[in-house]
C-alpha cells in the first residue's frame, strides 16, 4: 500500500500536510505520544 499523505496514518482526519498538524490534532489522531508519527524526522 502506497504512504498516502506522507505517511499520515489518519489521511481521513487530514486537513493539509502533516506537518501543518496542530498539537490538538495530533493528540486527536495518537493520543498522548509526543511525537507525531505521520512527520518522519529527516536526519
Amino acid at each position: 500500500m502506497a504512504e498516502e499523505k506522507r505517511g499520515c496514518q489518519k489521511p481521513e482526519k487530514l486537513k493539509g500536510k502533516p506537518e501543518e498538524c496542530s498539537p490538538e490534532q495530533i493528540k486527536e489522531c495518537h493520543g498522548e505520544d509526543p511525537e507525531h508519527p505521520c512527520v518522519k524526522k529527516k536526519d
